[in-house]
């Protein structure tokens, strides 16, 4: 799996700030604030009267703002609260608030007519932040009209794309369709002049309905194994951000967050945060292997190597119970392993362990040499 920088950074809310903050995109689409490795967790275009609940739940950005500024302020006074919130914000452009504290970027051009034109634009007026684009995913997730897409990579700096289990269709619910979409949008930046676009997926943590012209057809609430699931699916396969998408259509409802989403949000904002320097460091050179014991089960890992330790992320990647088995040369001997979690020594043996996961659960292992 590709490196991905994962991190989450809480912004100190503080008037002394005289300036934005410094945001940029590295070769392989890692995010950084002010120089600092950041994966932020941010949401979807919500109004002013939410910023505070946002930041409450673990979340540090907003990507994308309610029109130009919130609902009954402008994007000035927007910006002054976000920032009171310890919130970046990705904003329409306005060259009157590109100083301000809260900016962590700009809003880009979707269509491929207009996207080199609008991201040129914007870079000339302000290099100093990132530009973000917004995708629809289904044609991303058939496979079709791919050029399109090929195109608007080059002409920005990062792709923030709603996906969610029934995007082609209730009865094709797949939680898999966000490991789908980054790893396409992976695979096609590859090739970009300038370096991989940082990838944010957008994902449902609440029951909603489309919009009636779009047929009106109503998603579940995800359980909170399945949105754990989806958050760190997408970081296992390579997506340098997380934005939780709480909108619902006809009638419009900004946030409505059941209370078991909201507290899986927080917890997985603490979790990422935890683990933010091993898995902002580099894939580990060791050779790691992870297999689950069904026929046909995935197991969904990737790996980190941080001062001399090896880290392994992994999710079960089916709803079924299998068992996880994970191979590294020297281990039970020369090396040790820990449940990163916990802090636990794993009885691991012959170079092997095993361990029975539930659907869809989430493990974080430690590797290192004895002492």
């Amino acid at each position: 799996m590709r490196r991905c920088a994962v991190a989450v950074v809480v912004l100190a809310a503080c008037a002394a700030l005289a300036s934005a903050a410094e945001t940029k995109v590295g070769p392989k689409g890692q995010f950084y604030v002010d120089g600092k490795p950041t994966v932020p967790i941010a949401v979807w275009c919500q109004p002013e009267y939410l910023l505070e609940y946002w930041h409450n739940l673990g979340l540090q950005g907003i990507a994308a703002t309610p029109g130009h500024g919130g609902e009954n302020v402008g994007l000035e006074e927007y910006l002054r609260l976000a920032e009171k919130s310890a919130l970046g914000v990705i904003a329409p452009f306005d060259e009157k608030v590109a100083a301000m504290p809260a900016v962590w970027g700009w809003n880009g051009g979707y269509a491929a007519k207009d996207a080199r034109k609008h991201y040129e634009w914007t870079r000339q007026k302000d290099g100093k932040h990132f530009v973000q684009t917004n995708f629809r995913v289904h044609d991303l997730l058939k496979g079709e009209n791919l050029e399109q897409y090929r195109e608007v990579i080059q002409w920005t700096d990062s792709v923030i794309c709603h996906v969610w289990p029934e995007a082609l269709g209730n009865d094709k619910r797949n939680l898999r369709n966000v490991a789908l979409i980054v790893d396409r949008l992976r695979e096609m930046s590859k090739v970009r002049p300038n370096g991989e676009v940082s990838i944010w997926p957008d994902i449902n943590p609440h029951a909603w309905r489309l919009k009636k012209q779009e047929g009106g057809a109503e998603m579940a609430a995800p359980t909170p194994d399945e949105l754990r699931f989806q958050m760190w699916l997408a970081l296992i396969h390579g997506a340098d951000g997380i934005c939780i998408f709480p909108i619902s259509f006809d009638p419009f409802v900004f946030s409505q967050i059941p209370a078991r989403s909201e507290k899986e949000i927080s917890v997985q904002a603490k979790l990422i945060g935890r683990f933010a320097e091993a898995l902002c460091a580099e894939e580990s050179p060791a050779k790691i292997a992870v297999r689950g014991s069904l026929q046909d089960g995935i197991v969904d890992f990737t790996t980190r190597r941080l001062a001399g330790k090896d880290y392994v992320f992994l999710v079960n990647g089916v709803a079924q119970e299998q068992t996880v088995r994970l191979e590294v040369e020297g281990l039970g001997k020369t090396l040790t392993l820990r449940d990163a979690l916990k802090g636990q020594v794993l009885a691991a043996k012959a170079g092997a362990y095993e361990e029975k996961l539930k659907g869809l659960e989430l493990r974080i292992w430690q590797v290192e040499g004895n002492k």
